[in-house]
């Protein structure tokens, strides 16, 4: 059976055909036979989410079927314990059980419906007639709905365990049983480093940027490292997914509590790992901390734990080896396998891994939607206030990241946005981006006002006005402070009086430990090319603003073009209607596929007087001289409709 199924093999690797892909990597096969290639993460990363892009082939180009290998975390076998046994002398109780089982036991757990305590237990093991010390000062505790009941022993069979609780510093607590983990074996994993990225502090949450190197790792566990002494936080794990407006939200794939706490003579229990236990389609994760009251959680490195990707296949040959992926657009790999799983999977096998990525120079992707040219209608461009050229703007499909100016000359739902050639509009995909941009003000200059002696102002200076802002975030080089910001804009109404509107406004405080910066959220408000941002510092002597920067995020669209004619993007037009276009129909063809990029020629100014999106059109004063005499005249014409006060009177 076994022959019939390795030749079966072997024939579909001969009859099958060959795809191209974008990278290629060679690998090596020491003996015929059934192999397992490990793919790195440097091939996950190029590959699709499904990896539906992955081929292998032999000698000959002949593509040879395979089975994925994605292996999961088993959880141990949790059972009651038996005989529960319970005496307290003195500040100590003891709690005394038999295991129940011969399976091999790698952790034990007690049961207790105490609301808050934190205790320090010793947990002892019986073999064969002898006691043996497994655990010393084990920190357990409930708390806020965080605890730490269960405890890793080392693995071993053990027939009795004995626990002895030191109730030395708080009451007793009521143990009504004890839980008895037997040991599973685990798959190996993967370490790989994690690299800290951006930093927003919100009202009560932390948000961290993570960059995991690569996309598509099957992860085990997020785990994280903090000095803080004494910490308990909720933590959840999302990425960043497009929807079907253009937009993108943040989808969470996992949660957890970490923590670190301290119990009797000085031993402290952590637990700084997030368990994930799935693929996870992003380089870039998002950890949102909830700190409610407590001070922001000082993240100094991150490591994350990965099951290995292995494709499992028979090899009749042991040269010519070689793996492709990165062909966005192929149709994914379906190999009637599914009933040969189980003698795949544990067929064995050599295991090997591919070697350096090599980008095929001569892949050429297919064409999403091949033989449909997709053009919108004819546009008349008269109102529209700006335009710039897109280089280069060849046939396929393109991708044109919107930067600070094309943010800043159009309206914030990007509705006034057109693609144009030879006179049509090229319909398009509005595609979010998750990585959001600096814009550095190129002046910070301090404007203080002699009528409030205590206020420290900044007048901020930007390269550019109208970009819609997500944050302000400042830093200090002060200490030791707490302060409210307020971002402020200033000017003259139409009347020629001043005029202020507060934007925002966020709490600051340092605390003496880090540089904690300030995050002051603008909710994508368009900031004037010159604001100011103020504190009162009160009795207290004023602080150092040592830098300031803004972020704003800057989305992309995606089109597909079938002619080699100059393309226009086009902007700055507020009463055009938002576009609507039949691409919507095929999103998910255009969006899998792998773009080009291009850039954006300077800025053609074509209407100046449309170019504020920010000044609101509160009318001429003519306009409102005329509006208050139609006021005072209506006035009249009720007073007059009114009875008069001696009518009232003889009546």
């Amino acid at each position: 059976m076994k022959t019939i199924f390795i030749l079966w093999l072997a024939v579909v690797g001969i009859l099958v055909g060959r795809p191209d892909g974008l990278w290629q990597a060679p690998f090596e096969v020491s003996q015929p036979g059934m192999v397992r290639l490990e793919l790195s993460p440097a091939v996950l990363d190029v590959s699709r989410p499904d990896l539906g892009d992955v081929r292998i082939f032999s000698q000959g180009k002949k593509e040879v079927p395979y089975l994925i290998e994605s292996p999961a975390r088993h959880e141990g076998i949790l059972r009651d314990s038996v005989g529960l046994r319970i005496t307290q002398s003195g500040t100590i109780t003891t709690i005394e059980v038999s295991s129940g089982t011969s399976d091999r036991i790698e952790a034990v757990e007690l049961v207790s419906p105490g609301r808050e305590f934190l205790k320090s237990v010793t947990i002892e093991g019986c073999k064969e007639g002898s006691w043996q010390t497994l655990a010393t000062h084990q920190v357990i505790f409930r708390s806020g709905g965080v605890e730490r009941l269960q405890v890793p022993i080392p693995v071993g069979s053990w027939a009795n365990f004995r626990f002895t609780v030191d109730d030395g510093r708080s009451p007793p607590v009521p143990f009504t049983g004890v839980r008895i983990v037997s040991a599973v074996d685990q798959p190996d994993t993967l370490e790989l480093p994690v690299v800290l990225g951006e930093r927003e502090e919100k009202s009560g949450e932390t948000r961290l940027t993570l960059d995991l190197g690569a996309r598509n790792l099957n992860l085990a566990e997020l785990r994280l490292q903090m000095p803080d002494a004494i910490f308990s936080r909720k933590c959840s794990l999302g990425y960043m997914m497009p929807t079907a407006d253009g937009e993108s939200r943040l989808e969470t794939f996992a949660t957890g509590t970490i923590y670190r706490v301290v119990g009797e003579r000085g031993v402290s229990t952590e637990e700084l790992a997030i368990p994930i236990h799935q693929r996870i389609p992003a380089r870039f994760i998002v950890a949102t901390f909830r700190n409610g009251d407590s001070p922001p959680l000082a993240v100094e490195s991150g490591k994350v734990r990965c099951y290995p990707t292995i494709l499992a296949f028979y090899a009749a040959q042991t040269s010519g080896w070689e793996l492709i992926t990165g062909n966005r657009n192929v149709v994914a790999a379906v190999y009637d396998l599914s009933a040969l799983r189980e003698s795949l999977t544990n067929a064995g096998g050599q295991l090997t891994k591919p070697g350096p990525l090599n980008k095929n120079s001569e892949f050429v992707a297919s064409e999403p939607l091949p033989g449909v040219t997709i053009a919108g209608a004819k546009i008349d461009l008269a109102e529209w206030a700006r335009q710039r050229q897109v280089q280069p703007s060849g046939p396929g499909v393109i991708q044109i990241e919107l930067d600070a100016k094309v943010l800043a000359g159009s309206r914030t739902d990007l509705g006034d946005l057109r693609l144009v050639q030879n006179g049509r509009q090229i319909p398009y995909l509005v595609r979010p981006n998750t990585v959001s941009h600096l814009l550095k003000p190129i002046a910070i200059i301090s404007k203080n006002d002699l009528r409030r002696p205590s206020v420290s102002r900044w007048e901020i200076s930007l390269p550019l006005g109208g970009v819609p802002i997500l944050d302000l975030i400042a830093h200090s080089s002060t200490p030791l402070f707490t302060r409210r910001f307020v971002a402020v804009i200033e000017g003259n109404n139409d009347f020629k009086n001043a005029s202020r509107e507060e934007l925002s406004l966020a709490d600051w405080t340092k605390s003496g430990r880090g540089d904690a910066p300030l995050n002051l959220v603008l909710n994508g408000q368009r900031l004037p090319a010159k604001f100011i941002l103020e504190t009162d510092n009160r009795d207290n002597p004023p602080i150092t603003l040592d830098e300031v920067v803004l972020r704003f995020a800057a989305p992309s669209i995606i089109a597909k073009l079938s002619d080699a004619a100059p393309l226009l993007l086009c902007y700055g037009n507020p009463k055009a209607a938002p576009p609507q276009y039949d691409l919507q129909v095929v999103r998910h063809e255009i969006l899998a596929a792998a773009p080009r990029a291009t850039t954006l020629g300077d800025e053609e100014i074509l209407r100046p007087e449309a170019s504020n999106h920010r000044a609101m059109d509160a009318g001429s004063p003519w306009l409102w001289l005329a509006l208050a005499g139609v006021v005072v005249v209506l006035l009249l014409i009720v007073s007059k409709l009114l009875p008069s006060q001696n009518s009232v009177t003889e009546a």
